[in-house]
């Protein structure tokens, strides 16, 4: 495993209950730190968004304060 990937914190993308804002009503998709890749968890986004026409699904990594949200979507 390179330096770059040990360093990467594991990913997830998640369901909100309402808004961007608001708190996780599902997990749909995890990655661990190995595994993360930017293109592929925005394909995976849009992805999910498109599965949940009308909701938000999120991204989020796992910061020594827990999951942090970085980015969402609603299609």
């Amino acid at each position: 495993m390179s330096d770059r990937q040990m360093k990467r914190a594991p990913r997830r993308i998640v369901l909100l209950q309402g808004d961007e804002n608001s708190p996780v009503e599902q997990v749909l998709q995890e990655q661990s730190p190995g595994e993360v890749s930017g293109k592929q968890l925005h394909a995976a986004l849009r992805q999910h968004a498109q599965e949940h026409p009308g909701k938000f699904v999120a991204a989020e990594w796992l910061s020594n304060l827990g999951w942090t949200r970085f980015l969402w979507c609603r299609r």
